[in-house]
């Protein structure tokens, strides 16, 4: 039996509380997904609660796309949610790690190079040296393949960077660390797209089926104004959708990706 704090005129409902110790259990992948949670009766008896506060419990994470309900069957744990808030600039290692999944990379390509004219002209890159540091990897969370990202840092801004650990570090931190350059805020366009064959293979989907996705592209900038990143991803259409919350005026875009917890198959 668990106990809940009793509702006040100021206090937190009691399904409220229920979905957060769920939740919680899910993050921390108590529950597995695809593994039934216990019933309403069960749940009814753990928390002394009525069998209402129990579904508007279980309604509330079904919403937020914790829970899935299967009619004759029960209730199961479907894939977690990342959410991402373009007011802060988004890190795929930070964000995972805050949701309790595993991030990993794999580098599929690492070289410096010349930046590509239209880059170069974006990136306001200096005449006298126009070359990127140019890095693809493939973004992993519970050995689950999300996104294809590359991105492309000047080397006057960042020299020897090729030889830092980007396979486990994380870029950003590489950044703020070790070049002391603080990414500040970053602009994002996303577009409907069917995967190439070969980027289905890289993201194990099956390439003789058309598979969704987002082609991303972003331009990342210090709080100075000078670009410190281009980047361009592909992400997987069955995994990433995109969300905007609307208050008022103001509206804070969020890029929102389903990965199965550890052990589990995209």
């Amino acid at each position: 039996m668990t106990v809940l704090d009793g509702r006040s005129g100021e206090g937190v409902p009691k399904y409220f509380q229920i979905a957060r110790i769920l939740r919680e259990r899910i993050q921390r992948q108590e529950y597995a997904p695809g593994e039934q949670i216990p019933t309403e009766a069960e749940l009814c008896e753990t928390y002394e609660v009525s069998r209402i506060t129990v579904r508007e419990a279980i309604n509330k994470l079904v919403q937020e796309g914790y829970l899935d309900r299967r009619q004759g069957k029960g209730t199961y744990v479907v894939h977690q949610k990342l959410r991402r808030n373009i007011a802060k600039v988004y890190s795929f290692s930070s964000d995972m790690r805050q949701l309790g999944l595993e991030p990993r990379s794999r580098i599929l390509d690492l070289r410096v190079e010349e930046a590509p004219p239209e880059v170069a002209r974006r990136m306001m890159l200096p005449e006298t040296n126009r070359r990127v540091t140019r890095i693809t990897r493939l973004r992993i969370a519970n050995d689950v393949p999300v996104l294809i990202e590359t991105a492309m840092i000047p080397e006057y801004l960042c020299a020897g960077l090729a030889d830092r650990d980007l396979a486990t570090g994380s870029l950003y931190r590489i950044l703020t660390e070790e070049y002391r350059l603080m990414p500040h805020h970053a602009e994002e366009t996303y577009e409907a797209i069917i995967l190439s064959r070969e980027d289905a293979v890289t993201l194990e989907r099956d390439p003789d089926v058309p598979q969704p996705a987002f082609a991303i592209q972003r331009m990342t900038y210090l709080e100075s104004g000078v670009p410190v990143e281009y980047g361009t991803s592909v992400g997987r259409g069955d995994l990433l959708t995109l969300a905007i919350n609307m208050v008022a005026d103001k509206a804070d875009f969020q890029r929102v990706i389903g990965v199965e917890q550890a052990g589990g198959a995209a």
